[in-house]
């Protein structure tokens, strides 16, 4: 007589079976939730890179731009000092076009089908040229099929001339053309450890144009839009392998039984998770070189707290800095000195501020504060502590030392919940304070008084 299962033993088989199916479902759940947050991390990552790639391989442009400035639009000499702009071989040519059409290019050889194009006229890449003139901003274009032949990427630079009457006239694009794919493979995509693909909205028909990537089977991705050099690019990863074709998964399945191993296994990575996004979240808030708050958190924090301020009819102020003559640090001792400089720059500005006062890095060598319950004669005090720290001593960079000085620009954080409008007013007398020689403190609001 056959012997029966007892309902015990179902019981228990069920409990165990049942076990097991959820914790292998949660350690799946937390791989795809960690693998998820690594792509994130990878994202802009690469992004960044791709962002210092172009800029490192479009910088001629800046360099044309300040030659032609520099010679009062005139370019006769443009062969020679084109020749000693291009350093990699990604980089196919660089020309000017006063007005907007080509008139000289470098090098001649197998780039003589550019001479004479219109960028302002109907054709590839020349959606980006209007843009550039519009915006006064180098923006990078493509990738399209280059009249040469090729598919090519460009940066177009509007370059502006003073004019009599102190103001700018725009004299025509200085730009430079890099060879595709060739020029993002120094961002390192292909180091990933998964599958990936950049695309783009076609600025020309609106359609989706594939720039790069590999390979991939799956649809589980991650997708962000970046911007790289004013074009809007979209970042996807996906995961070169699904779940279930990870063995550990199936290992998992056997080895869950053990409710013990399992449980802490599942606390283990559960934790891991936990302190990995505390990570990304500190990442995401504070500027990498100099350990403070980045532009993101400040502007996402202003905010609340002008409108604390307000409710308690005190006052607050925007002080804005930035690094005189900078540029001239990094060309002159390298960028590893430059860096040195902003990180003892931010060290000696918060050595002046009070625990509650919110100081970021605004971006480049432009630095933010955001101050409460003070008066303007105590908001540009602080200004001129501040420009006085940063001044009075040589900042110590690779081989010797650097006089660095700092013009900064105070206005009132008025009305609330409207930041934008205090760093305008900023802004504007750090362009006084620039005016007035540099090394100097300005104050302007919005109704005029300085």
């Amino acid at each position: 007589m056959a012997r029966r299962v007892s309902i015990h033993a179902a019981a228990a088989f069920a409990l165990a079976l049942g076990l097991c199916l959820l914790l292998v479902s949660v350690l799946v759940s937390n791989r795809v939730q960690i693998e998820r947050l690594t792509m994130e991390r990878l994202i802009s990552e690469k992004s960044a890179r791709i962002n210092a790639e172009m800029a490192r391989l479009l910088f001629g442009a800046h360099t044309l731009s300040s030659y032609i400035v520099y010679n009062d639009g005139e370019v006769g000499d443009f062969a020679r000092v084109a020749s000693t702009i291009i350093d990699d071989p990604s980089i196919l040519n660089m020309l000017v076009a006063p007005g907007g059409v080509v008139s000289d290019i470098y090098p001649m050889e197998g780039n003589e089908a550019v001479l004479g194009l219109d960028f302002f006229a109907d054709g590839a890449g020349n959606r980006e040229a209007v843009m550039a003139r519009e915006t006064g901003r180098l923006v990078l274009g493509g990738p399209f099929e280059g009249v040469q032949g090729g598919q090519i990427l460009v940066g177009r630079l509007p370059v502006f001339l003073a004019g009599d009457d102190g103001g700018k006239s725009f004299w025509g694009i200085a730009s430079v053309t890099l060879k595709h794919p060739d020029a993002l493979r120094g961002a390192g995509l292909a180091e990933t450890g998964f599958d990936y693909e950049i695309w783009r909205r076609n600025p020309d028909d609106g359609g989706m144009q594939f720039i790069l990537g590999s390979d991939h089977r799956h649809r589980r991705y991650v997708e962000t839009p970046v911007s790289i050099l004013g074009a809007s690019w979209y970042f996807r990863i996906l995961p070169v392998r699904a779940w279930h074709e990870f063995p550990e998964t199936w290992v998992s399945v056997f080895v869950g039984i053990i409710v013990s191993f399992m449980a802490a296994a599942v606390v283990q990575r559960n934790r891991d998770l936990k302190r990995l996004r505390d990570k990304l979240a500190v990442l995401s808030n504070t500027d990498a070189l100099t350990g403070i708050n980045n532009r993101r958190f400040f502007m996402e924090t202003v905010p609340s707290q002008m409108d604390r301020v307000a409710r308690q009819n005190s006052e607050s102020f925007v002080i804005l800095m930035d690094l005189d003559n900078f540029k001239c640090i990094n060309d002159r001792h390298g960028h590893l000195s430059g860096d040195m400089v902003l990180k003892e720059v931010a060290a000696r500005v918060t050595s002046t501020l009070r625990p509650y006062d919110l100081f970021a890095r605004y971006g480049g060598e432009e630095f933010i504060l955001f101050v409460t319950d003070m008066d303007k004669a105590s908001a540009i005090r602080l200004a001129e502590r501040i420009r006085a720290a940063i001044a009075e001593t040589p900042i110590p960079i690779v081989g010797t030392s650097a006089a660095v000085t700092a013009s900064l620009g105070v206005a009132p954080a008025t009305p609330a919940n409207r930041p934008e409008d205090a760093i305008a007013c900023a802004d504007k007398a750090l362009y006084m304070a620039k005016d007035a020689g540099r090394n100097a403190v300005m104050y302007y609001d919005k109704e005029g008084e300085k």
